[in-house]
């Protein structure tokens, strides 16, 4: 029986990883996660709009328009209140800090940047599971990205007290009450992080004080 409800639950994570335009690089996130479902998103580095690489490559990006280009792509980002720095670093590069924080429904989808520009996703389930899916490349898009010299490189981390049933992560760490899954991302190809919990049901229950730092353990 819990296999079975593993299985679907992973199913799910598959049919739900999509591509986005936006690729990070030169970063370092957190998820803190309890097992209520309540979050807080962090992302420090950089981001990459990917379709700008192919603009100059054909000479659509002009000493006349790029300022503009640029700048579009800023309004883009400041679309979403959670940035709380967006500066630019040329040729479609930013450096940004990103934090959101909140408690998932029942059935609730958060994804960073937003819904059609994903990086990653937290899905709650009508069954109690909670998925979290980063962004998966194609291998031929990866080779590509690889290729244009993206490297990708950045660690990822998920710090929650639940019930994890399934993961990928490189490696895990006790933190008191707490386990620390990281991935450590060196470039395009590597695997894309997912993780999978089941949801505590008692939401009476008090959370657990949080680590006493951030991406300290």
């Amino acid at each position: 029986m819990a296999a079975d409800w593993l299985k679907r639950l992973m199913a799910v994570a598959v049919l739900l990883t999509l591509s986005s335009c936006y690729i990070p690089d030169k970063f370092r996130a957190e998820l803190r996660l309890s097992r209520f479902g309540d979050y807080d998103l962090t992302y420090k580095g950089d981001l990459m709009w990917a379709p700008i690489l192919d603009d100059y490559r054909t000479g659509k990006i002009t000493p006349d328009n790029e300022a503009e280009k640029i700048e579009n792509i800023r309004k883009d980002l400041s679309r979403d209140i959670a940035f709380r720095k967006i500066e630019s670093r040329g040729r479609g590069r930013f450096a940004v800090e990103y934090e959101r924080a909140g408690r998932l429904g029942q059935v609730q989808l958060v994804a960073l940047i937003r819904r059609d520009a994903r990086i990653l996703m937290l899905r709650a389930l009508q069954n109690g599971g909670i998925v979290v899916t980063a962004n998966s490349l194609r291998p031929s898009d990866a080779q590509t990205l690889a290729e244009l010299g993206l490297t990708m490189e950045g660690e990822f981390r998920i710090t929650t007290d639940a019930n994890v049933v399934d993961h990928n992560a490189t490696e895990v760490r006790q933190f008191g009450a707490y386990r620390v899954y990281v991935w450590k991302i060196d470039g395009p190809l590597a695997p894309a992080p997912h993780l999978a919990m089941v949801r505590d049901s008692d939401p009476r229950r008090p959370l657990p004080p949080p680590p006493s730092s951030k991406m300290q353990p």
